[in-house]
């Protein structure tokens, strides 16, 4: 009980890929080779992945009870017994620790501060309500990758692009609208009582939803790649050379969706699925090149 491995299992490490929603002004403003720059933001990053790892413990407690009518969520190490509640707790305090030491370490702005207790109180909220409120639940998960973005954003001496909000906020509704589904199709007749707010979705509702936001994302990143070098030296036309990439992935996590019913962890499908893997990584590659080759 209380091994290392299970204390590992609960900040959950592998879900720090979230967190790189932080660096993305970072990158598409153009400034990833400035050294003060780069400093800042990895200092937003660090601060994210302890912030979120305090979310995930919190939330697990909160939802032992749940979890343990979950198949997979069972095997949590709260929901099994294997960490202690009250170890569990120590631990996300002492990480909460951290997280403001970190932001003095790295002298972050007060904007980047109030926006990471923001985010954490946020996602308590979640844990102790909103998730049980249709919609609500998925725009408050939604809002959680746009202040990732916001927070990364604040630490630059540029300005993001509202393009890039808006594309962020609403690939952020698609993760959660896919992950709502999946829990849905997935716990079937026992949904209701792992998560209450399932009872008030039907696969049709959510479909329909996919649907709206799948076309919503796709015409902002279009946008985006034609918009958001307009009044600085990117030139911005050249961004529609990532159209594809965007257009695969949103097609083929759609298919992973219907037709292999996955979905439920957005990180572990992209670390899984190597079609989707490669053309995220592509799709990156390609907007580097751009931005600091091309313009």
């Amino acid at each position: 009980m209380n091994s290392t491995s299970s204390l590992i299992k609960l900040i959950r490490p592998h879900q720090w890929m979230k967190n790189g929603f932080v660096l993305m002004p970072l990158v598409f403003s153009g400034r990833l080779f400035f050294p003060h720059d780069m400093i800042k933001t990895l200092g937003v990053f660090i601060s994210f992945c302890l912030a979120a790892s305090v979310t995930y413990i919190i939330n697990d407690y909160m939802d032992m009870d749940q979890d343990r009518s979950h198949p997979v969520k069972r095997n949590r190490p709260l929901a099994s017994g294997a960490v202690s509640p009250r170890i569990a707790m120590t631990l996300a305090a002492s990480l909460t620790t951290l997280m403001f030491l970190n932001t003095l370490l790295f002298a972050l702005p007060c904007w980047s501060v109030g926006i990471l207790v923001g985010y954490m109180f946020l996602q308590f909220l979640y844990s102790w309500q909103l998730k049980n409120l249709v919609i609500i639940d998925v725009l408050t998960i939604s809002t959680g990758f746009l202040l990732r973005l916001l927070a990364g954003a604040t630490v630059l001496s540029e300005g993001v692009s509202s393009w890039l909000v808006l594309c962020t906020f609403s690939v952020a509704i698609f993760l959660a609208l896919g992950k709502r589904r999946h829990e849905v199709m997935f716990l079937d007749d026992e949904a209701v009582n792992h998560r209450p707010v399932l009872d008030s979705y039907s696969v049709g509702f959510l479909d329909q939803l996919l649907q709206i936001v799948t076309t919503s994302t796709f015409i902002f990143y279009c946008l985006y790649s034609v918009k958001a070098g307009e009044g600085n030296d990117l030139r911005s036309e050249k961004m529609m050379l990532t159209i594809p990439f965007v257009t695969y992935g949103i097609f083929r996590y759609l298919y992973l969706i219907y037709h292999k019913e996955d979905g439920g962890s957005p990180t572990e499908v992209l670390l899984t699925d190597r079609p989707l893997l490669t053309c995220v990584t592509l799709w990156l590659m390609v907007c580097i090149y751009v931005i600091y080759w091309l313009a």
